[in-house]
């Protein structure tokens, strides 16, 4: 091994000698580029995060003392640690980030906010009846917590309970209450369902809590439940306020999408009103028919008389009762139904180009107009006995912002399709480079390796001479050809000839052997 590195040292050592000084330089620096593009990617993939090295994320999204707590743990610990984004994340060697988690659960780190019933787990003798309750309280109160921490929604959240002493007389006990403030999480948001949940939930979590007595608000000091809590008439208001507007909204939104398939997108402005009956009526009803009667009893009676004075006779008795024919009904009128609907529908027209590429505005036709109108009122369930109301107009829209926006992105797409066809242009032209700049080095060392032999210069111009074969050799090699082609395209015959050959060739020296 060691003579074959000597011979190719002495090889290499004998190009690089045999090169001119220009082909030295170009030979060095392509060495030098690749060596350098070499040590920098393995210095680049020593330095990013992988599975088997460097750092990798430990905690992330951590408030400054949990992180100082984390990271004095890990000093403590020995471990070797890089912070990010502001501090907020730590990150570990990513051999020992197991290892590393498993050390900081040992010490519950990073802590959770809030403290439970883990209050309980020591018994603390001598303790107060007023501390045991303020445990018992402070205990409820990280379980909340903990537990509206664990939504998706909610970042960090703290819970405040309120509850008073009970009281011998019922006029004098006031009402626990509660507030709840929570930090969303990045992008999230609270719909009315979830707050509802939450409101219902320390409800359901604190004896004698009602939920009329909690508030809950956001970082922002935002109130998230109802303000009208504890005031039935403005919560109904609220109530029938928001149904009104989900009323509107909904059958808005079902003729947009309807005009939007027709029409296509931003050529129709709808707005619905919802005028809704929130009237609650219990009313009964009895009516009777005077002209129809139905036979309820009837009782009859027959009495013989015998050897009275007038002789003998039957009496006879009957008795009829009738009912009159009566109607009860017993009507409970829905709340929330639809009283009157009054619908505006705002249409653009056409607008077409002409040869220059100018656009003009054509209005829609009358036929096209009530064909719309008649979808329309088919979509929100028109009903002309309530004195529904619509109006389908065809004006021109203000488009001035849509083409301002359209021309800036035509004009961002034509840059961003130059700059990446100037891309591929650059990277073709490097690899063209390259290829050309390895051809020229290859072509260089071929030279170098094989130099060209000297011309000598005999003095005298040579020239061409003819020479004749003699007849028999070219009698000769006819044959051979001629044996060639039979061997090829006969193999079978020529093998039988020579094995003829060898039989005959074989006999005849043992005939004369036997003479």
């Amino acid at each position: 091994m060691a003579e074959f590195f000597k011979q190719l040292i002495a090889q290499l050592a004998a190009v690089w000698q045999k090169l001119s000084l220009q082909q030295k330089m170009v030979t060095s620096a392509l060495v030098g580029f690749t060596v350098l593009g070499l040590v920098s990617l393995m210095l680049w993939s020593k330095t990013t995060v992988s599975s088997d090295g460097g750092y990798r994320r430990l905690f992330a999204n951590l408030e400054m003392e949990d992180a100082a707590q984390v990271t004095a743990a890990l000093d403590k610990a020995g471990y070797k640690y890089k912070l990010e984004n502001d501090g907020h994340t730590v990150l570990v060697d990513g051999k020992k980030i197991y290892e590393a988690r498993m050390a900081l659960a040992k010490v519950n780190l990073p802590s959770k906010k809030g403290v439970g019933y883990e209050l309980f787990d020591k018994n603390n003798i001598g303790i107060t009846d007023f501390a045991q309750k303020l445990n018992s309280k402070r205990a409820l109160e990280g379980e909340l917590q903990r537990t509206i921490e664990g939504l998706d929604e909610v970042k960090s959240a703290r819970v405040h309970l309120v509850m008073p002493e009970p009281s011998i007389f019922l006029e004098q006990q006031k009402p626990a209450t509660a507030s709840v403030v929570v930090k969303m999480a990045s992008g999230r948001q609270f719909e009315k369902a979830q707050v509802s949940g939450i409101v219902y939930l320390v409800s359901s979590s604190v004896e004698g809590l009602k939920p009329d007595n909690i508030s809950i608000l956001d970082c922002e000091g935002k109130l998230l439940s109802s303000p009208y809590q504890g005031d039935e008439t403005a919560m109904a208001s609220s109530r029938n306020l928001e149904l009104s507007q989900n009323v509107e909204k909904n059958l808005s939104a079902k003729v947009e999408r309807l005009l939007e398939g027709v029409l296509g997108p931003n050529k129709a402005h709808v707005q619905v009103s919802a005028d809704l009956d929130f009237d609650q009526v219990d009313k009964t009803m009895e009516q009777y028919n005077p002209e129809s009667k139905v036979v309820r009893s009837e009782e009859r009676s027959d009495e013989n008389v015998k050897k009275s004075p007038d002789g003998d006779r039957t009496n006879e008795k009957s008795l009829t009762n009738y009912e009159i024919d009566k109607t009860v009904e017993h009507l409970v009128s829905q709340v929330g139904s639809i009283k009157r609907l009054t619908i505006s529908v705002a249409i653009d027209g056409l607008y077409e180009k002409d040869k220059a590429g100018k656009e003009t505005y054509k209005p829609r036709s009358a036929e096209e107009l009530a064909n719309i109108q008649d979808m329309v009122k088919n979509t929100v369930g028109y009903d002309p006995s309530r004195g529904d109301q619509i109006a389908v107009a065809n004006m021109q829209f203000v488009n001035e912002q849509l083409v301002s926006d359209k021309v800036q992105m035509a004009e961002d797409d034509k840059w961003q399709k130059i700059m990446e066809i100037l891309k591929y242009v650059l990277v073709l032209a490097v690899a063209v480079l390259i290829v050309l700049l390895l051809r020229s080095l290859a072509k260089t060392l071929v030279e170098a390796m094989n130099p060209p032999i000297p011309r000598v210069n005999l003095g005298y111009e040579e020239e061409e001479v003819e020479v004749e074969v003699p007849s028999e050799i070219r009698h000769s090699n006819e044959l051979l050809e001629r044996v060639e082609m039979m061997t090829r395209e006969e193999p079978v015959n020529v093998a039988n000839i020579i094995r003829q050959w060898l039989m005959e060739t074989s006999a005849a020296p043992a005939k004369g052997k036997k003479k």
